[in-house]
């Protein structure tokens, strides 16, 4: 299975990050490019919450629509929230914000894999493997999303 875990993958969605420019146009939804590179930390970042928020409890965070979303599915466009809902990080200075994203992405494949790892708000209690396969998942989307 695909996951950021998976050097050669990871190794791949770092090239298509530096890629990345803040001027970017998006395919769909409404976040900009730089708003995009902070979700995506705040998204790495939640694999390393100890305090995440209660696991999800809704379909998909039952077996096996979980399975489906995190390894087969592709995810919908432009069918979330609102930029400013999906970030708990402000954009800053670009080159710093997209650094900091690449660095969380080696510190979480860095990460102990006998360390606890927390559940998600939507997809409930996640495995090192299920945390690897939907952050690649989510980074891939809104890579796809940004054209790169």
């Amino acid at each position: 299975m695909r996951s950021l875990f998976d050097r050669r993958e990871r190794a791949a969605l770092q090239r298509r990050i530096a890629r990345l420019t803040p001027d970017a146009p998006r395919r769909w939804g409404r976040m900009t490019a730089h708003q995009m590179v902070c979700h995506l930390t705040d998204a790495v970042e939640g694999a390393f919450d100890a305090d995440a928020e209660a696991p999800g409890t809704g379909a998909l965070s039952r077996q096996p629509l979980k399975w489906l979303v995190l390894h087969v599915l592709r995810w919908p466009r432009g069918t979330m929230q609102s930029p400013e809902r999906l970030t708990r990080r402000r954009p800053t200075e670009w080159h710093s914000d997209v650094a900091a994203l690449r660095d969380a992405v080696e510190r979480l494949a860095a990460r102990d894999p006998m360390a606890p790892w927390p559940a998600s708000g939507v997809f409930g209690r996640l495995s090192r493997e299920e945390w690897g396969a939907l952050l690649r998942t989510h980074i891939d989307h809104h890579l796809r999303q940004f054209g790169v």
